[in-house]
C-alpha cells in the first residue's frame, strides 16, 4: 500500500503528464492556424499579381519595373529549401530531439483530432468522419492487445470501416470478441519476414487503405515501402524508432510516393522514438488540407 507521500507524489505526476499534453495540443492546433492563415495570405498576394499580369497582358506590353520582388512572395519556396537543409543537418547528428524540431508541417490539417489514448498510443488523424464510410479501410499493425485506437476509430468512421489488424503474437480471447465487433479482421505474422503487408490486403480482398497506424517496433523500415509502392494510402500514422537518420530515411520513403507530413509528436517515453502523421498528395482535398512547403527531400528515383 502506498505512503500518504508516494500517493502525492503519483497524483502530482499524472497532473504534470495531464498539463504537458493539453498544452502540446492547443500548442499544435495554433501553430496549425498560422501556417495555415499564412499560406492564405500568400496565396491572395500571388493571386493578385496574376491578376495584375493579366491586365497588363490585355493592355499591351509596358516599361519593366525596377521593383524588388516583396520577400513575403517566395516565403514557401524558402521555407522549403532551408527546412530541407536544416533536416539533413539534423539527421547527421544524434540529437533527436533537435531531428523532430526541424521536421516542419508539410501540410495544415486544422480538423485534426487524436484518435486512442491521449497518452502513449493515441495517432492525430485528419478529420476521419470524411472518408467514404461505404467503402474504406483501417489497417493497424501492432496490437498486443491494446486496441484503443481500433475501436475510437471504428466510431469516427461510422463503424462501417473493414479494420485489418495485426500483431507478431495470437491476440487474447476477449480482443478477438472485440475485434470482430467492430468489423475487425486479425492476422498474426512478423511484418515483413513472415507476413507482407500486400499480403494482408490480398488475403483480405481489399486494394486500399484509407488509413494505415504503424507501431511495429522498428519493423516499418523494410515493411512500409512495399505496400505504399503497390497501393493507394491516404493517411499514415507511425512511430518510428532508431537514430534520426533512421527517422530521415523512413521519411523519405513515404516523400517518395508522395506523402507529406502534418504532425509531429515526439514519444515522451522514448527518446528515440517519434509519431507521424501524413497524408498523400492525392487526398488532401477530400480531407480539406492546406499544403505547404516541402520539409522531406524526395529521394533520387
Amino acid at each position: 500500500m502506498m505512503n500518504p507521500s508516494q500517493s502525492s507524489l503519483s497524483l502530482f505526476l499524472l497532473l504534470l503528464i495531464l498539463m504537458i499534453t493539453v498544452s502540446n495540443y492547443f500548442m499544435a492546433n495554433r501553430t496549425d492556424r498560422q501556417l495555415l492563415q499564412a499560406r492564405h495570405e500568400i496565396q491572395e498576394v500571388s493571386n493578385g499579381r496574376v491578376q495584375q499580369a493579366n491586365y497588363h497582358m490585355e493592355q499591351g506590353p509596358r516599361e519593366p519595373e525596377n521593383q524588388e520582388e516583396p520577400s513575403h512572395i517566395n516565403v514557401l519556396k524558402y521555407y522549403s529549401a532551408q527546412a530541407q537543409r536544416d533536416l539533413l543537418e539534423a539527421a547527421g547528428r544524434e540529437i533527436s530531439q533537435e531531428f523532430y524540431q526541424k521536421v516542419l508541417p508539410e501540410a495544415v490539417c486544422i480538423d485534426k483530432m487524436r484518435v486512442g489514448e491521449n497518452l502513449e498510443g493515441g495517432k492525430y488523424v485528419c478529420k476521419p468522419e470524411a472518408v467514404n464510410q461505404q467503402d474504406c479501410t483501417i489497417m493497424s499493425l501492432g496490437l498486443n492487445n491494446r486496441i484503443v485506437f481500433d475501436e475510437h476509430m471504428s466510431k469516427v468512421t461510422g463503424g462501417k470501416c473493414t479494420i485489418l489488424g495485426a500483431d507478431s503474437t495470437e491476440q487474447s480471447a476477449e480482443t478477438k470478441s472485440k475485434y470482430a465487433a467492430i468489423n475487425g479482421q486479425l492476422f498474426v505474422g512478423k511484418i515483413p519476414e513472415t507476413l507482407g503487408l500486400p499480403d494482408i490486403l490480398k488475403k483480405s480482398g481489399k486494394s486500399k487503405v484509407d488509413f494505415l497506424k504503424i507501431d511495429i517496433e522498428g519493423g516499418e523500415h523494410a515493411g512500409l515501402e512495399p505496400l505504399i509502392k503497390e497501393h493507394s494510402v491516404c493517411q499514415i500514422f507511425i512511430e518510428i524508432h532508431g537514430s534520426p537518420l533512421s527517422h530521415f530515411e523512413v521519411l523519405q520513403k513515404m516523400a517518395k510516393y508522395n506523402f507529406r507530413v502534418f504532425n509531429v509528436d515526439p514519444s515522451y517515453k522514448c527518446v528515440t522514438c517519434c509519431e507521424y502523421s501524413l497524408i498523400n498528395e492525392n487526398c488532401m482535398e477530400q480531407y480539406g488540407v492546406v499544403p505547404l512547403g516541402t520539409t522531406i527531400p524526395k529521394p533520387d528515383m
